[in-house]
C-alpha cells in the first residue's frame, strides 16, 4: 500500500477512536457524577424514586430523576448508552493492528528489549488485550469478589502489575503502554457488551412482562460500571504517552505505567467520593498528586552527561557525499620517543549476507530513504564488511592517554535509521547526535557505565553534543518513538581502534613497540581475536573474515 495512503488511514482512523473516547468516557463520567449527586425528594410519589436533580445548560433546565426498575413501567422510548463502548474497542483494536502488526512488527518489537519473533509478539499482544478478559471475569464472577470485593481488587492489581512488567520486558515500549490500554479497553467494553448490556436487558424484559426484577443484576452491572471509571483516567494517559518518549520509553517504563496508573485511580476516586465523603475523597488527592510528584524527582533518572542542545540551526548545508579510499584512522596518540608502526587491515565477508528485516517506515523518513528499506545490522558490499570495530584489548596495560581528539563524531538519524550503525569515541571526546529527518525523534542510551540520556530530537537538522567519561562497550542509543532504530557507541579510554568502511578496511596509527592482542567485533557475527607484536615501526596488515551463522 502506498505509505501516504497509508497514513491517512492512520490518521483517520485515529480520529475515529479520539472521538468515540471522549464520548463514551464523557459519558461514563456524566453518569457517575449524577449517581453521586441526586437527591431523593421525600415528597416523591413515583415508584421505585432513588433520586433526583435539577440542572441548567444551553438556556434551559434539565430535570433528571432515578427510578428503579420492576417499580418502573418501562418507557415507551429508551435510550442505551452502548455503541460509545463498542465504537472505542473495534477503532482501538484497528490502530493496534494497523500500527503494530504490519510491517513485520517493525514498532512492536526492540531487540534491545526481547529476541522474541513477530508471531510471538502478536500472540502475546492478542493474549494481553483479549486473553485477559477471561482471568478478570472469571475471578469478578466468583461469589467470594462479589462479597469480598478486597479480594478481587488486590487480585486485579496482582494481575495488572505482572503484565505491566511482562510486556515492558517483551514488547518494545511503546507496544507494551498501548496493550496495556488494550487490556484496560477490553475490560472496560466487554463489561459493557457481556455483563452490564445483558443484565440490563433482563431487568427491563423482566419490568416490561411484571416480573420481579432481580435487583442483584442491577449492582453487578454498577459493579462493573464503576469498575470502569477507575479505568478511564490510566487509559487516557497511556493514550497521551504515545506522544512522550520519556515515559514508555524509560528503563523503568513499567514502573511509571504503574505508578501513574495508581495515580490516575487515586485522583479518579477523589471526583467519585467527594460529595458523600470529603475526608476520603481529599486524602486519594493528596495521595495522587504524591505519586506524580515522587515519580517525576525520581524518573530523571541518573543526571545526564555533558550535553550541548542546538535548538536554533542554520539551514542545512548539503555536501557531495564522497566514498573514502582509506579506512578511518584511529585517534592519534601522543608522540613518542620510540618507532611506532601502522595497522592496516581488510575484514571481509564469505558467503551471502543476511537481508534485515523489512522496515515499514513513516512517510517522514521518505525524504532520507528510497524504496525498500531494510534494518542496517549486517551491511556488506563487495563482499567487504562494514561496521566492525577493531581495538587493542591487550598490550596497554599500566598506560595512560590523556590527548582528548578535538574533532567531533557524528551520529545521524537519517531515513529513520541511525548512520553510521557503530562508532568508537574516546572518553571525553564531543559526539554531535542529529535529526536529518522531518519526524520526531528521541535518543536513548541503554547504558551500565556512563551516565543515562533520554532526550527529545522533534526538530529537522537538530544536533545535541555529548561527551562520556567513562570507558564502555557497549553503549547504546535507542529511538524510542521508532524502535528498530539503534546505535552502538565504543567509548575507549586509549587511541588504538578503528571502525571498518565500506571497503572492509581500517587503520590504527602510532602503534609502539609491544605485543599486542587485537579484537575485531560485530553485532551479528561475534568476535574474533589475532595477537600481533610491533618491532622497529614496520607496517603491518591483519586481515579478517566473517561468514553467516
Amino acid at each position: 500500500m502506498d505509505q501516504d495512503i497509508f497514513e491517512w488511514i492512520l490518521l483517520l482512523t485515529r480520529w475515529l477512536h479520539i472521538t468515540v473516547a471522549v464520548t463514551w468516557i464523557g459519558t461514563s463520567i456524566f453518569f457517575m457524577w449524577l449517581d453521586r449527586t441526586l437527591k431523593v425528594n421525600a415528597s416523591s410519589t413515583r415508584d421505585g424514586h432513588v433520586g433526583e436533580l435539577w440542572m441548567v445548560h444551553g438556556g434551559g433546565f434539565y430535570h433528571v430523576e432515578k427510578l428503579l426498575m420492576g417499580p418502573t413501567k418501562v418507557p415507551e422510548h429508551l435510550h442505551w448508552f452502548k455503541w460509545e463502548s463498542y465504537w472505542t474497542w473495534m477503532s482501538g483494536f484497528a490502530l493496534i493492528v494497523l500500527i503494530f502488526y504490519t510491517g513485520d512488527g517493525t514498532y512492536l518489537l526492540d531487540a534491545s528489549v526481547s529476541q522474541i519473533s513477530y508471531w510471538q509478539g502478536v500472540s502475546i499482544g492478542l493474549f494481553s488485550i483479549v486473553g485477559s478478559w477471561f482471568f478478570y471475569d472469571f475471578l469478578w464472577e466468583r461469589k467470594l469478589t462479589k462479597t469480598t470485593p478486597i479480594v478481587g481488587h488486590a487480585l486485579t492489581m496482582l494481575w495488572f502489575i505482572g503484565m505491566d512488567y511482562f510486556l515492558c520486558h517483551t514488547l518494545s515500549g511503546r507496544a507494551a503502554y498501548i496493550h496495556i490500554g488494550g487490556m484496560l479497553g477490553t475490560w472496560m467494553t466487554a463489561n459493557v457488551f457481556m455483563r452490564i448490556i445483558p443484565r440490563q436487558l433482563k431487568m427491563v424484559e423482566a419490568s416490561r412482562k411484571g416480573e420481579p426484577v432481580n435487583q442483584d443484576w442491577g449492582k453487578n452491572a454498577k459493579n462493573r460500571s464503576t469498575h470502569n471509571t477507575y479505568f478511564t483516567l490510566p487509559v487516557i494517559f497511556i493514550m497521551l504517552s504515545n506522544h512522550f518518549p520519556g515515559t514508555y520509553g524509560h528503563e523503568y517504563n513499567w514502573c511509571i505505567l504503574l505508578a501513574m496508573s495508581a495515580a490516575g485511580a487515586a485522583i479518579r476516586e477523589f471526583f467519585v467520593v467527594r460529595m458523600n465523603n470529603p475526608s476520603r475523597a481529599k486524602k486519594f488527592l493528596a495521595l495522587g498528586i504524591l505519586i506524580i510528584a515522587t515519580l517525576m524527582f525520581y524518573s530523571r533518572g541518573k543526571s545526564a552527561p555533558s550535553v550541548e542542545v542546538h535548538q536554533h540551526l542554520e539551514p542545512a548545508i548539503v555536501v557531495e557525499k564522497k566514498e573514502a579510499k582509506e579506512a578511518p584512522a584511529a585517534t592519534t596518540a601522543a608522540p613518542t620517543t620510540t618507532a611506532t608502526t601502522t595497522l592496516k587491515g581488510t575484514i571481509s565477508f564469505l558467503g551471502t549476507p543476511p537481508l534485515g528485516k523489512k522496515l515499514n517506515l513513516p512517510s517522514g523518513c521518505s525524504e532520507n530513504a528510497k524504496g525498500n528499506v531494510y534494518s542496517n545490522e549486517v551491511l556488506v558490499k563487495n563482499g567487504k564488511l562494514k561496521n566492525v570495530l577493531i581495538r587493542i584489548t591487550k598490550g596497554l596495560e599500566g598506560k595512560t592517554y590523556s590527548d582528548i581528539p578535538a574533532n567531533t563524531i557524528e551520529l545521524d538519524q537519517r531515513g529513520c535509521l541511525y548512520s553510521p550503525r557503530v562508532i568508537a569515541v574516546r572518553v571525553g571526546q564531543k559526539v554531535d547526535f542529529i535529526n536529518s529527518d522531518p519526524v520526531f525523534h528521541n535518543i536513548r542510551s541503554v547504558t551500565t557505565a556512563n551516565k543515562s540520556f533520554n532526550l527529545p530530537m522533534p526538530k529537522q537538522d537538530q544536533r545535541i553534543t555529548m561527551t562520556f567519561d567513562k570507558p564502555e562497550i557497549f553503549m547504546q542509543s535507542k529511538c524510542s518513538i521508532h524502535p528498530w532504530m539503534g546505535a552502538q557507541i565504543a567509548v575507549l579510554d586509549h587511541p588504538f581502534f578503528s571502525v571498518s568502511n565500506d571497503f572492509g578496511e581500517y587503520k590504527i596509527e602510532n602503534i609502539p613497540a609491544g605485543t599486542y592482542t587485537l579484537e575485531v567485533w560485530h553485532e551479528v557475527f561475534g568476535v574474533q581475536t589475532k595477537e600481533f607484536t610491533v618491532i622497529n615501526g614496520t607496517p603491518l596488515n591483519l586481515d579478517f573474515q566473517f561468514s553467516a551463522k
